[in-house]
């Protein structure tokens, strides 16, 4: 192990030197393997797929352009880390809080959205699970899935901007409190004060990083499995009895952009078999769903057939489930344009 690390840092020095000469190259080679740990840093802070990938290209290109100031008495992934803090930190500085609907106004009657969207407003967006650092440490990959939970996200965009930055970088991240304190240009009392502050709000709204041994794995993989199976058939057939039965009694549904989302189960299964959802009565072939796990639960891509003729993008729902699998909340995010750019085709045959 200790011959590996040396052989690390002695590449990583060789990288350096020559990136620092002008090789663009050798400079990919250092900058490359930190993207994805980058990206979903970005992301919960703030809170957005799209401002998340702005923020990488921007430290990215900031790294490339003062690498002549870096100085190896610290790792360069702490160099890169300071340089993405400070970038979201001035992406803060000019947006409003990302939020979803409860946030912003009273639950609707069911049905269908009946007023405008609401371009305005700076909504919470979901983040693909094939865009997060690979881990094959079943402990590592529950806590990173618990990191970026929709819930953990929303919580963490109502902290001031700092205290958000030290949270995710010290509880979530686990850089040290020196180190922490260096990428924000403070002192370490001022860390530990600003992260006990920031631990107090998020326990107030039942959002602390979850801690839960490994163990949990294995059942919340078939749980995330079981929801998912059940909500693809019920919006391939429309027949959601069985979709029916995983819901909470006090589930609520979520669709941003509206300011729109409704209170318990039976608004929400009243909506969901809606004939103004179906245009007509609940039948197979008039959805196609896509699997694809996202913030570390179980989401699915929906597909809408119009005409007979293709099956066209149209929202994505991720679901959030409790300690006994149960359907929590569903969060239907309008979001048609970022299927292409997850990877996912523009239509289906």
């Amino acid at each position: 192990m200790l011959h590996s690390s040396l052989a690390l840092e002695k590449s990583e020095q060789a990288l350096l030197a020559s990136a620092k000469a002008g090789n663009e190259a050798a400079f990919r080679d250092l900058i490359e393997p930190l993207s994805r740990e980058l990206s979903a840093y970005a992301y919960r802070m703030l809170g957005a797929f799209q401002d998340a990938e702005d923020a990488l290209q921007e430290t990215q290109l900031k790294a490339w352009r003062h690498l002549s100031s870096y100085e190896p008495h610290a790792p360069f992934r702490a160099w890169v880390y300071r340089i993405a803090t400070n970038t979201c930190l001035d992406m803060l500085r000019k947006e409003q809080r990302r939020v979803l609907p409860p946030d912003v106004g009273p639950p609707v009657q069911p049905g269908p959205p009946t007023t405008e969207m609401r371009g305005d407003i700076s909504w919470l967006e979901p983040y693909p699970d094939t865009l997060l650092p690979a881990t094959t440490d079943p402990e590592a990959r529950l806590r990173l899935h618990e990191s970026v939970r929709l819930a953990f996200v929303r919580a963490l965009q109502v902290l001031p901007a700092r205290q958000r930055a030290a949270l995710i970088l010290h509880d979530v991240l686990e850089w040290s409190v020196e180190d922490v304190a260096s990428m924000l240009e403070t002192t370490t009392a001022a860390i530990n004060s600003a992260l006990q502050r920031a631990r107090g709000a998020l326990q107030q709204r039942g959002a602390s990083p979850d801690e839960s041994p490994g163990e949990r794995n294995e059942r919340l993989d078939a749980q995330k499995a079981e929801a998912l199976a059940r909500f693809v058939k019920a919006w391939e057939t429309g027949d959601f009895d069985d979709l029916v039965s995983m819901l909470r009694a006090d589930a609520v549904m979520t669709m941003p952009p509206w300011i729109y989302w409704l209170d318990g189960r039976d608004a929400v299964v009243a909506t969901m078999t809606s004939p103004g959802t179906w245009e007509g009565e609940l039948r197979s072939g008039r959805y196609r769903m896509l699997p694809t796990p996202m913030n570390g639960q179980p989401a699915a891509l929906a597909y809408v057939r119009r005409d007979g003729g293709a099956w066209v993008p149209v929202c994505l729902t991720v679901m959030t489930l409790d300690e006994a699998g149960q359907v929590a909340a569903m969060d239907v995010f309008v979001l048609p344009k970022h299927f292409t750019t997850w990877g996912f085709p523009a239509t289906l045959e």
